[in-house]
């Protein structure tokens, strides 16, 4: 009875291991690298990014994009039949992509949000009053208890920057703020955004490099977990529980990179508190520990949670799939295509990118068999594909 239960337990940490290691593999290393495909391959011909490019379909950087990988992919494949009929407008060829390609295209979509419109410096000089930053920080010089002023402050000053003083000096400026009798400044909206417009105006330091480039979400994992922040803070069941799972409100971090800096800030004194009284104490982050680390959590609702393959099959079925295809080896009910070579696939990118290359061939056959284009709402498209990967088991 030990030995199974041994042998039982030891199943399920191999599992949870498997699941981190696929998740981790999953996260991009450069969001912007599909910037690069997004106008070799063409989209950019009919897609703009904040007006800049073609107008046949929607501004990119004017829509929702927050979903997860495979339901933005669900969504071009909803809109495949219309986006053909655009491509043969326009005289364009359609591009073939590899799984890879898809990964990094996608990735690059879902970054855009990340990247903060300007913020309005007039309002940010308000905030600046009003949360009581003056009391401390005067414009230039240093304040009563050597605080820096703004002119100290980095030039071209990001989210990034504050975000590790938070950090770095949160014990320090929160027990100064309780000796001035003063409450830590909430951030709603925008406010954060005009604030460090204001402060652009005033700073004269050193240039800073903490935010040149995008941080590294797959890196940014590693510094969650070696900064600590696992032992307290689940992300899909993997970590401590004494702090909610950050994968259960992923979503909470589909916002600018400056609207992040804010969640972080308002926890600030919580999270802080919390980590004083660990044996691990509170972490320091260097620039780039912070960029990745900020990357990983607005990635985090990026990656799809396992498909369920029951809920697969039924799709499969009530979609008009297995009209065509086969997959343990057997022709479809009207043609003779199996969709076997894809179980065991590595990447459920590689099966979209597969659809996305035969999608114009796949419609003509549909249309010929009289099957209407089938249409996935949220969530489908993963359970489609877990079935499609998940080996059968024979009769």
């Amino acid at each position: 009875m030990c030995r199974k239960k041994i042998l039982t337990t030891g199943m399920i940490l191999i599992l949870i291991l498997i699941s981190s290691l696929t998740f981790a593999q999953l996260l991009p290393e450069d969001p912007t690298k599909g910037s690069r495909l997004f106008v070799n391959k063409g989209c950019v011909r009919c897609h703009s990014l904040k007006g800049e490019g073609g107008n046949v379909g929607p501004d990119f950087s004017r829509v929702d994009l927050g979903n997860t990988q495979l339901d933005m992919a669900a969504k071009l494949w909803n809109h495949i039949p219309s986006m053909n009929v655009g491509m043969e407008r326009a005289k364009m060829i359609k591009p073939n992509m590899t799984g890879q390609e898809f990964t990094e295209i996608s990735a690059y979509l879902y970054f855009l949000k990340f990247f903060d419109e300007p913020g309005d410096a007039t309002r940010g000089r308000s905030i600046f009053n009003e949360k009581g930053c003056s009391s401390c920080h005067p414009p230039s010089g240093k304040g009563k208890e050597g605080e820096p002023g703004l002119d100290q402050f980095p030039q071209s000053i990001s989210p990034v920057f504050l975000t590790q003083s938070i950090w770095n000096h949160g014990p320090v400026m929160i027990a100064h703020m309780v000796k001035l009798g003063m409450k830590w400044p909430v951030f709603e909206g925008t406010e954060m955004m005009d604030l460090l417009e204001y402060i652009k105006l005033n700073t004269k330091g050193a240039k800073e490099t903490a935010f040149i480039t995008p941080g590294n979400p797959k890196e940014g994992k590693q510094v969650f977990a070696s900064k600590g922040c696992i032992k307290c803070h689940a992300v899909r069941g993997e970590g401590g529980k004494e702090a909610e799972d950050l994968g259960k409100r992923a979503k909470t971090f589909y916002k600018s990179l400056t609207q992040i800096t804010s969640i972080m800030w308002n926890k600030g004194p919580a999270v802080l508190g919390k980590m004083s009284q660990t044996q691990i104490g509170i972490p320091k982050f260097t620039p780039k520990e912070m960029a990745d680390l900020i990357a990983y959590l607005y990635f985090l609702h990026f990656i799809d949670e396992p498909g369920n393959p029951v809920n697969g099959k039924k799709i499969f079925s009530e979609s008009g799939c297995s009209k065509c295809h086969g997959v343990d080896g057997k022709p479809g009910e009207l043609m003779t295509l199996s969709l076997s070579k894809y179980q065991k696939a590595g990447n459920s990118m590689d099966i979209v990118a597969s659809l996305w290359n035969h999608s114009t061939e796949i419609e003509k056959a549909m249309k010929g068999k009289g099957i209407s284009w089938p249409r996935f709402k949220k969530g489908e498209l993963a359970d489609l594909l877990e079935f499609i990967r998940t080996p059968k088991k024979k009769p």
